[in-house]
């Protein structure tokens, strides 16, 4: 009886010995794929480095020499105070006194000429037109309590906004950010990367966000009626335009020239936005190109008619998305004739299109067509989970009816994905017309038994690192059409062309 005893205790000794092992491995394994890289402490770091932004930007094929439109009320800031070319010299309140003169009078041009202009926070009110001429700038003060409202430019619940000129706001934003750990890195890799290591080199050279940054640099909220034409934002520190709950805005030779390295410069955000249309304009930042997002704080209605034709974007992360603060629906959205690219820095983009709600949104009708990538990790992003970021919408998620189509990528590291969860099923997806080209040098296969669904956490492509599949990697995904699916992968690959195990109605066709 006693040897026994101590058989079972030398049995379940050795038992909770390989539970701590594999727990410690399973323990260690996701801990790794899970914790970012990022830099927390420190002084500013103004430096500016080769490849922050990026030099080929054809500035005169959408910013031109223009005059202010005749027969307006136009008033030049320098009648009103204000001084160029003295950084010193806080010219806001000069600035807002050119603003509400225009206003009192029911609108008209705020003249802006003559060189560049140090302010804080300035608000515009409806009727306003605000011209930068070429030759002259307002550049954001280096004191971030200048910064009262949160951001440089700032209008709420105003209408028939313009901002025009040719000239640009200047967001100084490598004056508000700490150092990264790495400089740029302007050519290829020796080998082959998981992309879960591309995350992490990315994030190696991230000037993520001093304790003093101070905002977006354009915040309009609850607007109507905006123009924004022939203009530029620059070097900004965080978002870079933020449309928040506004309804009819026409955006087009439009010019954002961001330091590609800094934290949360997102391009364009379209939050709880309706009836957009952005056109012929080039975005060079360091976070989202244009995003569409909408939430209980970023406008909290349901969007709708959303356009985006003929743009250029280059950017670290993710050129065009949908996400990821998705609580309420957004709908009827197209994006066609387009470039995404990051073809100078290394280790590329993240996506060129991602598509997600994770906190409760219907997101459907999505058009997505005639698209070029170069240098984009995963050509197309679908996910659908429950993240639900403000605890009021429990698996209530929607993402359906989603056609993309005429895309050519070149440079790609891991296959399309389309993934929902347990509970909530993608449904409706069209891809037709792809022709997807992997980047040179080796294959990395990544063997695991599962892929997790990472169905309550921030969604990113890259999280789920290389896969199994080259071509088309899906799962909880109802409806899925693939016509003329072309996927050309490296040639030592171990990968299948198209792994979609509970996918239900999945249709190809003989080109696939």
């Amino acid at each position: 009886m006693l040897y026994k005893r101590r058989k079972r205790r030398i049995l379940l000794c050795v038992l909770l010995c390989v539970c701590l092992v594999v727990g410690g491995g399973l323990g260690y394994y996701f801990g790794v794929y899970t914790r970012d890289f990022k830099v927390t402490k420190g002084d500013v770091f103004s430096q500016v480095y080769p490849g922050d932004f990026y030099e080929e930007l054809p500035f005169s094929e959408y910013l031109q020499s223009a005059e202010p439109q005749e027969g307006l009320l136009t008033v030049d800031i320098r009648t009103c105070g204000a001084v160029p070319g003295r950084t010193s010299v806080d010219n806001s309140d000069a600035i807002q006194t050119a603003i509400d003169e225009v206003a009192g009078h029911g609108g008209g041009v705020i003249y802006v000429g003559g060189g560049e202009y140090t302010t804080g926070s300035i608000e515009l009110k409806s009727g306003i037109t605000l011209f930068i001429d070429t030759d002259a700038a307002l550049v954001a003060s280096h004191d971030s309590e200048a910064m009262d409202k949160g951001c440089l430019l700032f209008a709420e619940n105003a209408q028939d906004i313009t901002l025009t000129g040719g000239g640009k706001i200047c967001g100084e934003g490598n004056f508000f950010s700490l150092a990264p750990k790495y400089e740029p890195k302007l050519t290829p890799f020796d080998e082959t990367l998981d992309v879960w290591e591309m995350r992490q080199e990315y994030r190696y050279r991230v000037r993520f966000a001093h304790e003093s940054k101070y905002g977006n640099l354009v915040r309009l909220v609850n607007c109507k009626n905006i123009t924004i034409e022939n203009f530029m934002l620059e070097n900004s520190a965080a978002w870079t335009l933020e449309l928040n709950g506004c309804d009819g805005v026409s955006i087009r030779d439009f010019v954002i020239n961001n330091n590609r390295h800094i934290a949360n410069t997102d391009g364009i955000d379209i939050a709880g936005s309706s009836n957009v249309t952005v056109e012929h304009c080039f975005i060079s930042t360091g976070d989202d190109g244009i995003v569409l997002k909408n939430a209980v704080g970023l406008g909290g209605a349901p969007m709708q008619n959303i356009t985006v034709r003929n743009c250029k974007i280059t950017t670290c992360t993710n050129a065009f998305k949908i996400g990821t603060e998705t609580s309420q629906d957004i709908s009827n959205v197209l994006v066609e004739d387009c470039a995404f690219f990051l073809n100078d820095l290394y280790p590329g983009g993240v996506s060129g299109i991602s598509l997600e709600s994770a906190d409760g949104a219907k997101v459907k009708n999505v058009t997505i067509r005639n698209i070029d990538m170069e240098g984009e990790a995963c050509p197309l992003f679908i996910s659908l989970n429950n993240r639900n970021r403000d605890k009021e919408f429990d698996n209530c998620g929607e993402l359906s009816d989603i056609t993309v189509e005429n895309i050519v990528a070149t440079g790609v590291e891991i296959p399309v994905i389309i993934t929902g969860t347990k509970k909530l099923t993608v449904r409706n997806v069209t891809l037709k017309d792809f022709d997807i080209a992997y980047a040179p040098g080796e294959d990395y296969y990544d063997s695991r038994p599962f892929v997790p669904a990472y169905e309550d956490t921030y969604p990113e492509c890259n999280r789920m690192r290389n896969l199994n599949a080259y071509g088309l990697w899906a799962r909880y995904a109802d409806n899925v059409v693939l016509e003329n699916f072309r996927v050309r992968p490296r040639t030592d690959t171990k990968r299948v062309n198209i792994y979609a195990p509970g996918v239900t109605n999945l249709q190809l066709d003989s080109d696939t």
